[in-house]
């Protein structure tokens, strides 16, 4: 069944959210340069540790091959293969959840101290 159409004028977005853009608590706060780029190393730095962890869950998925009984030759390629990028990706993402949560936790407890929670 074809949905209809609304008859209604759309609501204004700028006018529904105005009140959280004309608060004074939540001014724009110029960014500087060394916070720029302690972010830019931080997110270059994760990007280089998550390759490393996916070519070193690779190599170990190359090194460890399921036991199988294979029916056809590219049927043990595909599964082999697989298995290595599973073990790269799980390797990768084990190691990106580990740094956020090292770069994470210091970070929400800075945000309560200046609070004053």
């Amino acid at each position: 069944m074809p949905k209809r159409r609304r008859t209604e004028p759309m609501p204004d977005v700028f006018e529904t959210f105005a009140h959280r853009v004309d608060e004074e608590e939540h001014a724009e706060v110029p960014l500087k340069a060394g916070h720029v780029a302690k972010s830019a190393g931080v997110s270059l730095g994760l990007m280089v540790l998550t390759a490393l962890a996916f070519v070193l869950g690779f190599w170990t998925g190359t090194q460890n091959e399921p036991d199988l009984a294979y029916d056809h030759l590219v049927w043990e390629g595909i599964i082999k293969v697989g298995f290595a990028v599973l073990c790269g990706l799980l390797g990768a993402a084990v190691a990106l959840a580990l740094a956020m949560l090292a770069i994470g936790i210091p970070w929400v407890q800075r945000q309560r101290e200046r609070r004053g929670r």
